[in-house]
C-alpha cells in the first residue's frame, strides 16, 4: 500500500504536465480554426459581391467580426482586385513565461494568405443559359 502511494506521487507531475500540454495545444488549435473561419467568411462575402467598393466593405466587416481569440496580436488585411479577393492574417500568440515557453523557446506565430476568384453570378447564369 505504501509503495503504491510513492509511485503515484512520482507519476502525478508527469500526468499533470501531459494534461496541461494537451489542453494548451487544443486551445491553440481552436484559435487557429477561428482565424481560418473568419478568413473564409470574408472571402465568401467579398467574392459574391458584384460592386468592388461594396465587396471591400463586406470583407472588412467580416474581418472585423474575427474576434480576438485568446491573447493574440493579429494584423488583418483584405484586398479586392478586379478578378480576385485576397485576405491576409498574421500574428503571434502571447504566451507568458512558463514551462511551454521555456520548452519551445519561440513565438506561437500564425500567418495565412488566402485568395478566391470573384464571381459575377449574373454573367455566369447568362453564359450558361445560352
Amino acid at each position: 500500500m505504501g509503495s503504491m502511494t510513492v509511485e503515484i506521487t512520482l507519476l502525478m507531475p508527469f500526468l499533470i504536465g501531459v494534461f496541461l500540454f494537451i489542453f494548451f495545444t487544443l486551445y491553440y488549435v481552436h484559435d487557429i480554426a477561428a482565424l481560418q473561419k473568419g478568413c473564409s467568411t470574408a472571402l465568401i462575402r467579398g467574392s459574391l459581391t458584384r460592386d468592388r467598393k461594396e465587396a471591400q466593405i463586406e470583407m472588412e466587416t467580416a474581418m472585423e467580426e474575427i474576434r480576438r481569440p485568446g491573447k493574440w496580436n493579429i494584423q488583418k488585411t483584405a484586398a479586392v482586385e478586379n478578378d480576385e479577393v485576397r485576405v491576409t492574417v498574421s500574428g503571434t500568440m502571447e504566451v507568458r513565461e512558463g514551462l511551454f515557453r521555456k520548452l519551445l523557446d519561440k513565438d506561437y506565430a500564425y500567418h495565412t494568405e488566402q485568395s478566391a476568384e470573384r464571381i459575377d453570378e449574373t454573367a455566369y447564369i447568362l453564359k450558361r443559359s445560352r
